[in-house]
């Protein structure tokens, strides 16, 4: 037997120890992982967004901010602990969980905010 014949034959005796078990246990953890990924997206979507307002951020709110240098202040200070933002966002008020955590990029949001331009 060549070579070749042999790869093919173990290829083939290989696909016949695959059983209908086994897909169905691949078709579960395939779906499994699609739901994470809707979960881990739907996060993401709920999360700070372009054009958001901020009202509160933690401890800084409209009656005591002055400056970003605030906002930083709180990050710093709350890092690996949720902080309770509230954003007005297309004119509706919603209430928002971050928790700030050292990634890949700058900072602890993954995101810059910026002043509000009027």
């Amino acid at each position: 037997m060549s070579e070749e014949q042999t790869g093919q034959s173990e290829g083939s005796s290989q696909a016949r120890g695959v059983t209908v078990s086994d897909i169905q246990e691949l078709i579960r953890r395939k779906e499994e992982i699609e739901a994470q990924i809707k979960a881990n997206y739907e996060v993401l979507e709920s999360g700070l967004q372009v054009d958001d307002e901020i009202v509160e951020f933690g401890s800084v709110n409209t009656q005591n901010f002055q400056s970003l240098h605030n906002i930083g202040n709180v990050v710093q200070h709350s890092e690996g602990k949720p902080l309770n933002v509230t954003v007005i966002r297309r004119g509706e008020k919603h209430q928002l969980r971050l928790v700030p955590t050292r990634w890949a990029g700058k900072g602890l949001l993954g995101c810059n905010i910026i002043p509000l331009q009027r």
